[in-house]
């Protein structure tokens, strides 16, 4: 059975004409014979495609079966009556699979592509494989859905995940743990983790009790091989570089993690268990039985002994994650400076980049520069001549003279102000102002 996300709320809602009970009445009946009325399946099959389609994308469901269908779509007690046959089409139109058929293909190829192919075609070996399986079925099963586009959104949103660019190996509990939102149940689980291992995303391994879970991050290559690719729908297979699988470094750091949390239940297990001995003790000795606080004290003791050790072991197992970390970290530096170095001796490998050639290019550089410079002085000269030049600042300088002959002339004539009142008397021959004579 499907199961949305839990984190994110339904927005799915049922369409505005799921009232019109006339409307309804039609969408819900069988549809008429294709012969008097060749629109009307295929009027129903758009309606009741885009509507299942919509609902599992808005709700997230990846896997689900008819009887899912017939919950949702209920109508005055009644569900669709072409139900199955629209889910017929629907897969073999590629809009869902069944997903036995799905879990067929992906143990038999990783491409992505040859999968989606290889469902419209049907294969002969998976209808063999039904028909042998059936025999020994004594029930009837109801078949169940996958819907890829759903399939291929939460794979995209697990992979933008800060998990899925740290190359640190968890196990796939823990990650479930960590991101229920994503995880829904332990089908879709699987179906998510084998469609991301198909497309070279991760690398899983089941050899021991505990299924371990390593995200790939793309290397220097491979990213400059995504880049220079022009189209988006890229097969999984071109995509990767080569088959990464778990190392033994990989699966090291995976039992130092899980004995680091070990550990730390243990310790916090024992904390409480030493507070609470200690608060026994008290009570004991106020009740005035000293032997049964003497009793609490003493098991104290010996846990905070055991504690001790515990402690000193956590941390030893910390440092040798540290450790390994370092050593993968160093590993991928020392990968980064050989790509460096192959790029660095390319370059000089180069047959225009030797000592020679390069003198020649850096004086043919200098020959240019210097005709420019020449070429830059020869178009700041000036259009006007010199002679001309010389005549106009002469010409200049004398009117500039006759200027200042003419202001010293003016302020030797003494001239007086004009009265501001009339004069009361006639002024006396001392008095008189005597002209004065240009000479």
């Amino acid at each position: 059975m499907g199961s949305p996300d839990s984190s994110t709320p339904k927005a799915f809602k049922l369409p505005d004409c799921w009232k019109d009970d006339v409307r309804m009445t039609a969408l819900f009946a069988l549809p008429r014979n294709e012969s008097l009325n060749p629109h009307d399946w295929a009027g129903k099959y758009k309606f009741w495609k885009d509507l299942i389609l919509e609902w599992a994308t808005l709700n997230h469901i990846l896997v689900f079966d008819v009887e899912d269908l017939k919950k949702v779509f209920v109508r005055n007690g009644k569900y669709p009556a072409s139900l199955n046959r629209v889910l017929e089409d629907m897969k073999k139109n590629g809009d869902i699979v069944i997903k036995d058929q799905y879990s067929y293909h992906t143990d038999q190829s990783s491409s992505w592509t040859r999968w989606g192919i290889s469902l419209i075609t049907s294969s002969v070996a998976w209808s063999w494989n039904k028909v042998m399986t059936s025999l020994t079925e004594t029930e009837e099963t109801i078949p169940k859905y996958i819907v890829p586009s759903v399939l291929k959104n939460k794979c995209e949103k697990i992979l933008q995940l800060p998990v899925a660019s740290s190359e640190e190996i968890m196990e796939v509990e823990e990650l479930t743990d960590l991101h229920p939102e994503v995880f829904g149940n332990d089908e879709e689980t699987q179906l998510i983790l084998n469609h991301l291992q198909n497309l070279g995303k991760v690398a899983i391994e089941a050899s021991s009790d505990q299924i371990m879970i390593k995200f790939i991050v793309p290397t220097i290559k491979t990213k400059q091989a995504q880049l220079n690719n022009s189209g988006w729908s890229v097969s999984p297979a071109k995509q990767k570089e080569k088959t990464i699988e778990i190392t033994e470094v990989d699966r090291s750091l995976a039992t130092l993690k899980r004995t680091e949390k070990l550990l730390n239940d243990e310790i916090e297990s024992m904390e409480t268990e030493m507070k609470a001995l200690e608060q026994t003790a008290r009570t004991r000795l106020k009740e005035g039985s000293r032997g049964a606080a003497k009793a609490a004290l003493y098991r104290r003791k010996q846990l905070q002994a055991v504690f001790e050790k515990r402690n000193q072991a956590l941390s030893n197992i910390q440092t040798m994650k540290l450790q390994l970390g370092q050593a993968k970290t160093d590993s991928k530096v020392m990968e980064a400076y050989k790509i460096g170095l192959s790029a660095l001796k390319n370059s000089f490998g180069d047959p225009s980049m030797n000592e020679e050639k390069i003198q020649d290019t850096l004086f043919e550089l200098e020959t240019v520069l210097e005709q420019h410079r020449d070429i830059e002085n020869i178009m700041s000269q000036s259009l006007v001549q010199e002679d001309n030049e010389s005549d106009l600042e002469e010409e200049l300088k004398n009117i500039i003279a006759e200027a200042d002959a003419q202001s010293a002339l003016e302020e030797e004539l003494f001239l007086p102000s004009v009265p501001s009142e009339s004069p009361m008397k006639e002024a006396t021959p001392a008095q008189a102002v005597r002209p004065v004579v240009a000479p």
